[in-house]
């Protein structure tokens, strides 16, 4: 490998090199508030890391995620890296994006405690789907915690109900808004634990957990100042399924101009 030659190439591109696997878009706040909302889309999950870090720049507002996922995506200590993180030049975008693709776990479960490290959020909240008892999900889904760079407490929450999360989320809290696909993946009863092999729930109940009117993103919709969308179609059960729950998606969020020039969050029922 020539590295002096991959080195020009990376100078060459001014800076403006996103990830692997990523799109943007952007659409008006989804407020009456001037603005724009930066929509990442993920082919991995880790990579929502670049949006996270490229939204941090804007020091007018310190939101709280809130990511909704199959699989608990906040990592371990060791996940945790200060040398690393003490040397990344956020404002850098391809070295951002080169962290996001080589330096955190490959295994998509080891981003969010480094981005609190980072101070990217204030706590996080995660709403995951798992079906276990509920006294067994509050043992392995305890609270948590990370220190920033700066000596600051962060803390991570897990919920299997979004009641329980809108709860605990402080009024006028402004909202980065996480979603993996894989949340509405369901294991195949017929195919075993076979990686790819997942079913989607129905329509139905995916475009009631995603209306902008339902419980769940309504109360949030006015709070949301970014938005990053994984698609993870290995853990939703191929690509189909991964871009089935993306069009729906847009559809319940964006009107289906999502990735368009005319990109717009869809009007509420009663406006």
């Amino acid at each position: 490998m020539d590295t002096t030659r991959i080195a020009e190439w990376l100078t060459n591109t001014d800076g403006w090199l996103d990830p692997p696997g990523c799109e943007t878009a952007f659409a008006p706040l989804p407020t009456k508030e001037r603005g724009c909302c930066t929509v990442g889309i993920v082919h991995e999950h880790r990579f929502a890391f670049f949006f996270w870090g490229l939204y941090s720049l804007d020091k007018g507002l310190h939101p709280a995620l809130v990511t909704i996922d199959s699989h608990d995506d906040t990592g371990v200590p060791s996940d945790v890296i200060p040398e690393d993180l003490d040397n990344l030049d956020i404002r850098n975008r391809i070295e951002l994006g080169l962290f996001a693709w080589l330096r955190l776990r490959s295994l998509n479960d080891g981003h969010i405690l480094p981005a609190l490290y980072l101070n990217f959020f204030s706590d996080v909240y995660v709403l995951l789907n798992n079906n276990e008892d509920a006294r067994e999900f509050r043992l392995s889904h305890t609270e948590r915690q990370q220190k920033d760079r700066n000596g600051r407490m962060h803390k991570v929450k897990f919920y299997q109900h979004s009641e329980h999360l809108l709860r605990d989320l402080l009024p006028d809290t402004p909202v980065f808004l996480d979603i993996d696909l894989d949340f509405f993946a369901v294991d195949n009863p017929e195919a075993g634990a076979v990686l790819g092999s997942e079913l989607l729930r129905s329509d139905a109940e995916i475009r009631s957990t995603l209306s902008i009117d339902g419980p769940l993103i309504g109360p949030l919709l006015s709070r949301i100042v970014g938005l990053t969308i994984a698609l993870e179609p290995k853990y939703c059960g191929g690509l189909i399924n991964s871009l089935h729950a993306l069009d729906i998606l847009n559809r319940e969020f964006f009107d289906g101009t999502l990735c368009t020039h005319s990109c717009k969050w869809k009007k509420r029922a009663n406006q």
